[in-house]
Parts: C-alpha cells; sequence; structure tokens
C-alpha cells in the first residue's frame, strides 16, 4: 500500500476537537457491553483496538499470554475500521458504547489524540522506552510537548534494494580484468627485473575488487559511476528505478535538509523546508530524470518491484515489506537471484540523505476507567515484541536489539534509525501531500528554488 492511501484521508477535524473539549468536561459515558459480567467475574477488561487484520492472531496471542500472566484482567482486541478511526475512538469514549482503552495509531496523529484526551502520558512501569531499547526515532514519534505518549511498536520506512547476483558478477568481471591488466607486457605472470647474472624476479600482485560488497553505491555519483562502466546483462532495463510519484519513496533526497517541528515533529515555530542544501538536492534530483527517464504518471510502486523482482532493475528504492515479498519469491521460485539490502545512498559526499519513517504506537486512553492495566498490556504488547512479530505480521519490531533469522533486516533497522519521522502538527497535516505536488513538478522540470520557497511560504502561514 503506497505513502498517499495511507495518509491523505483527514483523520480527526478540528470541530470533533472542540466536540472532545465540551464532553472531556464532564468525563465519557458509563461504558456498556460486557464490562458488568467481567465485574461479577472479579476481572476487568481491557479493550485494545488496531486496524490492520495482519495483526490479528498475533494480537490475540499476546492478550492470550498477558492474561496468562494476569488472571484478574481481560484482554479483548478488535479489529475496526482504519475509515476516520481516532474520531471513532472518540465517538465511542463519549457516547458510552464499549470504548478501547489502549489502540494502535501512527505517530503523526499523536497531537491530535493528545489534544483531544484520548492520548495520555504513559507510565512505562518496566521502564522499557529508553535509548537501551529503542533508536532515537522512535522515541521522537512517541514524545509530544515532551511527554512520552505512546509506546512504539512497530515501523515502516525506506530501503536501498540491489540485485546482488548482477553486483557479484560485475565484480568478479572486474577483478578478472584488473588481474589481466597485472600481467607483463609478453603476457606471462611475472618479469625479471635488473640486469646480470642472478637478477631476481619479482612478481606483481594482481589487484582485486571486495566483491559486490565493495559496488555497493553510497551516493548517486557512485551509481551514476557505476551506470557508466556496468555492462547490462540481457533482460536488464534499468540499472535504478523507484517510484518518482509517491513521497514515501522521493522524501529522502532532500530529507536531511528539511525540518517540520523539530526532532518530535510537533513545534509548530519550526518549518524549515526552503534552503540552500533542499534547493542543491532537489536540482540533483531534477537531474536524474534526464538520466533514467522515469515517467511520474506511468509508474508505482507495485509496478517497480514487479520489474526488480523480474530481474529488469540493477537497484530501487522500497519499503520494509519488500523483504517478505522476496524471500516469498524465492521460495517458490519466481526470484531466482540473490539480493541485499543497504541504507539510502547519499546526494553526493557533501550532500546528505534523511528518508521517511512511519511508526505505529499503543496509546492509553486518556479517558480510560483502567489506565493502570491498560499501561501494563500496552508495555507487555510493545515491549515483547521480537522477532516473532516478523515472523507472523512481516512488522518490523521498533526495538533496536532485535535478531532476525534474515541478517538482511539489520539494515531496515539502521534506516529506521537514521530517518525522520511524520510530523505531528495539526495545522500541516497535508504538508505530505504538498511535498509530493512540489516532487513531482520539480521532477518534470520546474523551477526547484520557486517551488520549494513557495512550499515553505505556504507552510508557515498554515501553521502560524
Amino acid at each position: 500500500m503506497s505513502f498517499r492511501s495511507r495518509f491523505t484521508a483527514v483523520i480527526l477535524v478540528l470541530a470533533m476537537l472542540c466536540f472532545t473539549c465540551y464532553h472531556g468536561l464532564v468525563g465519557p459515558a458509563e461504558a456498556g457491553g460486557d464490562n458488568l459480567s467481567d465485574t461479577l467475574l472479579g476481572k476487568e477488561t481491557i479493550h485494545v483496538w488496531y486496524t490492520d487484520e495482519t495483526l490479528t492472531d498475533y494480537m490475540n496471542s499476546r492478550a492470550l499470554a498477558f492474561m496468562e500472566e494476569n488472571e484478574d484482567i481481560r484482554v479483548v482486541p478488535t479489529l475496526v475500521s482504519a475509515v476516520e478511526y481516532l474520531e471513532s475512538i472518540n465517538d465511542a469514549t463519549m457516547e458510552g458504547e464499549t470504548y478501547p482503552d489502549v489502540y494502535l495509531i501512527t505517530d503523526d496523529c499523536l497531537e491530535k489524540a493528545y489534544l483531544a484526551g484520548l492520548a495520555t502520558e504513559i507510565t512505562d512501569p518496566d521502564g522499557n522506552v529508553t535509548t537501551e531499547n529503542y533508536p532515537q526515532t522512535a522515541l521522537n514519534a512517541v514524545t509530544y510537548d515532551g511527554k512520552q505518549v505512546a509506546y512504539p511498536f512497530y515501523y515502516e520506512t525506506s530501503i536501498f534494494l540491489y540485485n546482488r547476483t548482477y553486483l557479484d558478477t560485475m565484480a568478479q568481471t572486474k577483478a578478472e580484468a584488473l588481474a589481466s591488466q597485472a600481467q607483463a607486457p609478453d603476457g606471462s605472470e611475472a618479469a625479471e627485473s635488473g640486469d646480470g647474472e642472478g637478477a631476481a624476479e619479482e612478481t606483481v600482485a594482481a589487484p582485486t575488487v571486495s566483491g559486490a560488497d565493495g559496488l555497493i553505491p553510497r551516493t548517486f555519483d557512485d551509481i551514476l559511476t557505476l551506470a557508466d562502466e556496468y555492462d547490462a546483462p540481457e533482460g536488464v532495463e534499468s540499472i535504478l528505478k523507484w517510484d518518482v510519484s509517491d513521497i514515501f519513496y522521493n522524501y529522502f533526497f532532500a530529507g536531511n535538509y528539511m525540518d517540520i517541528g523539530g526532532e518530535t515533529g510537533d513545534d509548530a515555530s519550526i518549518i524549515d523546508i526552503y534552503n540552500d542544501h533542499s534547493v542543491a538536492c532537489m536540482l540533483m534530483y531534477q537531474s536524474l530524470n534526464q538520466f533514467f527517464s522515469i515517467e511520474a504518471d506511468e509508474t508505482d510502486y507495485e509496478l517497480v518491484m514487479n520489474e526488480f523482482m523480474q530481474g529488469k532493475t540493477l537497484f530501487t528504492v522500497a519499503t520494509t515489506d519488500a523483504v517478505a515479498k522476496l524471500e516469498q519469491a524465492k521460495a517458490d521460485g519466481t526470484f531466482t537471484w540473490e539480493y541485499g539490502i543497504s541504507v539510502l545512498p547519499d546526494i553526493s559526499s557533501q550532500l546528505q540523505t534523511r528518508g521517511l519513517s512511519v511508526t505505529n504506537t499503543a496509546v492509553v486512553n486518556g479517558f480510560g476507567e483502567h489506565k493502570e492495566y491498560a499501561n501494563a498490556f500496552a508495555a507487555y504488547l510493545t515491549g515483547e515484541a521480537d522477532a516473532s512479530l516478523y515472523e507472523r505480521t512481516g512488522k518490523l519490531s521498533a526495538k533496536s536489539n532485535v535478531t532476525y533469522e534474515n541478517p538482511k533486516l539489520s539494515y531496515a533497522m539502521e534506516s529506521y534509525a537514521r530517518s525522520t519521522g511524520l510530523p505531528k502538527i495539526i495545522e500541516a497535516s497535508n504538508f505530505w501531500v504538498q511535498l509530493e505536488v512540489a516532487y513531482t513538478g520539480i521532477w518534470q522540470g520546474e523551477d526547484a528554488d520557486a517551488r520549494m520557497k513557495q512550499l515553505e511560504e505556504q507552510m508557515q502561514k498554515q501553521v502560524k
């Protein structure tokens, strides 16, 4: 699923916030449903809402494991619609329906949730939400107004994929060529030096290259150099191809030099989009269209991934879900090459890149009647998230100390740790849509300087 389809919908309108503030003064209505029967049984019920059906088995198993350790608590995970999700949580909380004590939500919605009273500062009973267990990216994602208002759960970010088989072949070809060059002009492996009787023979060592690892590009300058040297095998149509129409796969080009809301994405006084570095990055981005000739209106992520899996592309930009797809394709024989993952390449040695990430979090409802139990389960759910989360759901834990059976996934965590999260500022909620429009215009030849300046002025006006 593309970034655009995830985040273009408006989840919470300001009118709802006003509605919530009014009802927050009198508190939510008494929850109905099965709470009475649980009270008679001597148990407290914790309702947990989520919107991704791939989590269902995992959520149920975690709830069961938690209840086995806490016999006086009943946990009820519920799959609900993602449409107007936060508004549904608010309505259920205020109108006396069975509402969630804990719910999963992306980090960009935390300001909305907190200002509506639907999120509260976590207690972190086990003291796990620290840099010992999570990268700073995850901690920034769950921080609002200096408080940790959610537990980091799992993430998605951009990664750099390459066809390792092709790079291995290229490295071998280069090594053979260098070995051949090292031979003496007469074709022998060694040449005599000195003159006179008893002159010693000197052996010329053949230069070597460090296999495919030595060819993984660290910058786009490296990619362009490799493209000039690469004798592409039959079937390879592109050195590099990615979805230039979706900001999730494009953001990293200028991402290191754009700042909306500061590190935690909640400071409305920080709006920095238009600067010398961001413009320089976008000029480089624009120049790539002349080299790779990718039409924004004729490509999408699914097409790009299909071509990579068909061996038509050497490099691409993907999201973390690509790893599971590639492993499945290798298992069923539809992907016959080896692949590798790397962090996103920088623009050059002077201009660095920074990808975008989404952190899914577990939030404790600020109006809930059982916050202590809700905190206990949210902490348990996220704190226990390890390699089994990926094996069962395809989601990567936001914890930094997880060891996966597939060692390639360590590069995904490295990319996540280097990434920036979504801003939480309500007034800048359309930033991603507007940025995507700006990127598309620049890709198609519009003035990069003017476009970036216009975007910053628009965001400044909205926020201030």
